[in-house]
């Protein structure tokens, strides 16, 4: 039946339309949850044209799209427990494809629906070089997930809540099946600006970077120390140069894999898994780096303190995207587009 999902509508100000909609959905046995975010007062009487038709959550001042939604997640947890899953919609679908969506969702409760229209080109391509995974566009106005994954919903940031949304399940490697409809309507609430989608998809990439920077920092001094201690008793060049970088890299690499596993790469990987990959990247990495350093100062091209950072900078891209593609990441799951 209809009625095993919850359809949340996150509301602003909005056009006369809803309110024949939102009847329709009742009358197909949807439970409606309807969040008014603040909407102006002119509007009020549409909100109580729909009182008999749906569940409305109001607040009186606008808290943003992203508060509204898990305000109405927040209010399924605590009093909708036995429903199957909830439909996040926020602009006027035909049925036909909500009652798809349903069926889907459950048919296999570990699926995420998401419906695009064709989005911006270059969120899409930084989407898909960022987190190596293709989507036709990034902001949904219509997401579904079972109720497996209503404790995860509540923990993503609310800012431009359904770009997160799909970031988080990708790290997770979750199950996402991308619908493609087009609707030009205007949506019941506010659209996410282009900066601000811009912003949350590089976040990833920033907090990756300062990641980076920190055990960047540490490797680099400890290098510089241990170069300069190290010639009291080493003669060999290579090997002193060798044995400053692993052991620099062996600390800074511990600090590394405990911020990146637990603030940049948030998936719930296997930790045995992703400490091996880790591991055999880190090696990778100082090998190069190493090799790097000892190639620089012997040809005279700079000196070796000046060679670790250089060094280190140029297998930025190469680290990042092992990290992305390989050590935080398990089987892949399939990525469906109808």
């Amino acid at each position: 039946m209809n009625s095993e999902m919850v359809i949340l509508m996150p509301v602003y100000n909005p056009n006369e339309r809803i309110v024949n909609y939102v009847k329709k959905l009742k009358e197909n046995n949807y439970q409606v949850v309807l969040i008014n975010d603040g909407s102006k007062s002119e509007y009020h009487s549409l909100f109580e044209k729909m009182v008999h038709d749906c569940k409305i959550i109001s607040h009186p001042f606008f808290k943003g799209k992203g508060y509204a939604i898990k305000k109405g997640i927040h209010y399924v947890k605590e009093h909708l427990q036995d429903k199957k899953g909830i439909i996040i919609l926020e602009n006027e679908y035909d049925l036909i494809h909500i009652n798809h969506i349903r069926t889907l969702i459950n048919k296999n409760s570990q699926k995420m629906c998401v419906v695009h229209h064709k989005g911006k080109k270059i969120l899409t391509k930084l989407f898909s070089m960022i987190y190596n995974k293709e989507f036709i566009d990034v902001d949904s106005e219509l997401f579904a997930f079972s109720m497996n994954y209503i404790d995860q919903m509540m923990t993503v940031d609310e800012n431009c809540y359904e770009v997160q949304s799909l970031i988080q399940s990708v790290q997770n490697n979750q199950d996402v099946e991308e619908i493609q409809l087009e609707n030009k309507q205007q949506p019941f609430h506010l659209k996410n600006k282009t900066i601000q989608i811009m912003y949350v998809i590089f976040l990833h990439l920033i907090r990756f970077i300062s990641s980076s920077i920190i055990s960047s920092v540490i490797d680099v001094l400890l290098a510089w120390i241990l170069l300069d201690v190290l010639k009291l008793w080493m003669t060999s060049d290579f090997w002193r140069i060798a044995l400053s970088s692993l052991i620099a890299r062996i600390l800074s690499t511990i600090v590394n894999y405990v911020i990146n596993k637990k603030y940049v790469f948030k998936g719930k990987n296997n930790s045995k898994q992703t400490a091996k990959r880790f591991l055999i990247l880190t090696i990778v990495i100082t090998i190069l780096s190493t090799l790097f350093v000892y190639v620089a100062s012997s040809l005279h091209i700079m000196s070796e303190k000046l060679a670790k950072p250089i060094g280190d900078l140029l297998l930025f891209l190469l680290s990042y995207s092992a990290q992305t593609k390989w050590v935080f990441k398990n089987n892949e799951s399939k990525n469906h587009l109808k």
